[in-house]
């Protein structure tokens, strides 16, 4: 008997030690931010985040800060030309690369603990020592461009960029962070230099390091790869989402085999604390939705809900189908029907334990939990990534419901497709 107390006991001081070990913390590393959670996995995953995004720069210059931050990646640095710097990823299977989408940028690496020390190497020349070289610079353009072709003969793309064209009218948010040909062709080597130079600031950056790596050891090999990053005076800019209370639509002709519609409306910052209720209201929307498109009218194809955690945050429903009318019909008097009754106990529940179920399926991945953290310290508090899971649980049928009622008070709508069909389709009233 007192072996097996002795057993528990043991058990449970083990499970408390790995318990503190897996806290998120947050430091100071001679200036700069740093949001570290240590993890017992092998995989870790460490992230320099840029702020600003679309803010940092014109219109027409959109796409710079994408291809800048992928080509420190792409294009070699001081100590490893392009081919060099490629080679050495691919021998101790090192992923790299660098991203930038409304809010902010990023540049990450992720690699097994056994090959931290070659990972951090080539992250960190990456960060403070990048070559844009003119040759490396035109192909990587080249592939930009194409790629972003590609992109634009799918009728998902171009309907995600009109949904933001019509919501986001004269904000930075029209600004596309990945550009058009023209404004990829106009930049140049020197250009992209310049605007990364300018980038660098530990007042602009912050680092999120997720994995089997002691906080010691990220802090000594911070201060010596990136102690001469300058430090300068930096705030963002205040963005203020427009308000979506009114019910029209924009349309552009597409030759597809069905047709998209979709609406956008409001939705609660992430730090508000509207913003858990709201999340789940919509995710109850989304099924009621899917039901109400498929197994009941069979009007789409595709249906599909979601708040978009942006720093001018919104959220939207979309459905594919060739009965526009009726379609937005369901769509309509599907949300009303929600923000008039509400969801119930059960249904809330329901809608709880897939969130956790699927917050713990991320939660074994470093590159998601980095990709969390990162998103909700640019979003105003790393912290609330952490403590959502709790948040959601907390969240009761009212707060939902009067979340609901709330932020949604108008729809902005958008259709790609056949606009024959429109000739004689009127709008539901909302």
């Amino acid at each position: 008997m007192k072996k097996i107390v002795f057993t528990l006991i043991i058990s449970c001081v083990c499970i408390l030690i790995v318990h503190a070990q897996s806290e998120t913390q947050s430091f100071n590393a001679d200036g700069i931010k740093v949001i570290f959670k240590p993890t017992t996995k092998n995989v870790i995953n460490i992230r320099i985040y840029f702020r600003g995004g679309v803010t940092n720069y014109p219109a027409g210059k959109a796409g710079i800060e994408a291809i800048a931050l992928d080509a420190t990646t792409q294009c070699g640095t001081k100590k490893y030309p392009a081919t060099a710097f490629k080679d050495t990823s691919d021998k101790y299977g090192i992923l790299m690369y660098g991203a930038s989408n409304y809010d902010y940028g990023y540049i990450q690496v992720n690699c097994v603990s056994k090959y931290f020390d070659k990972g951090w190497d080539l992250f960190s020349e990456a960060v403070m020592n990048p070559v844009f070289d003119a040759a490396e610079v035109n192909l990587l353009k080249s592939k930009v461009i194409a790629a972003n072709k590609n992109r634009a003969t799918s009728p998902d793309t171009r309907f995600y960029q009109l949904e933001m064209q019509n919501a986001f009218k004269n904000t930075p948010y029209a600004v596309d962070p990945d550009g058009n040909e023209q404004t990829i062709t106009d930049l140049s080597a020197a250009d992209l230099g310049d605007y990364y130079k300018s980038l660098l600031n530990k007042n602009r950056i912050f680092i999120v390091v997720v994995g089997n790596v002691t906080k010691q050891d990220i802090f000594e090999k911070i201060l010596l790869s990136f102690g001469n990053i300058p430090s300068k005076p930096y705030d963002d800019v205040e963005l203020k989402t427009p308000v979506f209370n009114d019910n029209k639509l924009l349309a552009e002709k597409r030759d597809i085999r069905i047709n998209y519609v979709g609406a956008i409306m409001n939705a609660p910052e992430f730090t508000d604390v509207n913003y858990a209720p709201f999340r789940l209201g919509i995710s109850g929307l989304g099924g009621n939705l899917y039901s109400s498109l498929r197994s009941q009218s069979a009007l789409a194809s595709y249906s599909a809900i979601a708040t978009m955690q942006l720093k001018m945050p919104f959220a939207l429903m979309r459905a594919n189908t060739n009965h526009v009318q009726e379609t937005t019909a369901v769509m309509l008097r599907t949300l009303k029907t929600i923000q008039a009754n509400g969801l119930n106990e059960e249904w809330l529940q329901h809608i709880k334990n897939t969130y956790l179920t699927q917050s713990f399926i991320n939660d074994q991945s470093a590159s998601a939990i980095a990709n969390s953290l990162g998103q909700a310290e640019i979003l105003g508090n790393w912290q609330y990534a952490d403590d959502l899971t709790k948040l959601v649980n907390m969240v009761t049928v009212e707060q939902v419901n009067n979340a609901m009622n709330f932020y949604i008070t108008g729809l902005r709508w958008t259709y790609l497709g056949n606009t024959e069909v429109l000739e004689d389709f009127k709008l539901p009233a909302y």
